[in-house]
């Protein structure tokens, strides 16, 4: 998984850079394919009350983006992060919500021709 980051009037130290990896980290067990990526967009709002801005877009087989601001670069990057592991976590249980709804279906369409012959 790829890794983009853009900063607005934000250095971007190698320290930032390592917490975004780390808090990225287990993203992993989501993805589709390698070929993933995640764009990090930081931002310092100067004129706002919440003083940082972060935007985390994964793009993979579908697009899922999202944003927080806090008081610290730190704590917006974590708000973000969790607002993407809560979204991704939906999507997957709704898959598999499906597809065990859908397995349900044709076992009991099986067991229908079961007891006709």
């Amino acid at each position: 998984m790829q890794h983009n980051l853009k900063g607005t009037n934000v250095d971007l130290t190698q320290e930032v850079r390592s917490y975004i990896d780390k808090k990225l980290g287990s993203l992993d067990k989501f993805l589709s394919n390698a070929a993933a990526r995640v764009d990090v967009e930081l931002e310092y709002l100067r004129n706002e009350e919440k003083t940082y801005r972060a935007e985390l877009m994964l793009h993979d087989d579908v697009i899922v983006r999202a944003e927080a601001r806090g008081n610290t670069l730190h704590e917006a990057i974590d708000k973000a992060a969790g607002e993407l592991f809560a979204e991704l976590t939906r999507g997957k249980k709704k898959r598999i919500r499906t597809l065990r709804h859908s397995a349900a279906r044709v076992k009991e369409y099986l067991r229908g021709w079961r007891n006709k012959l």
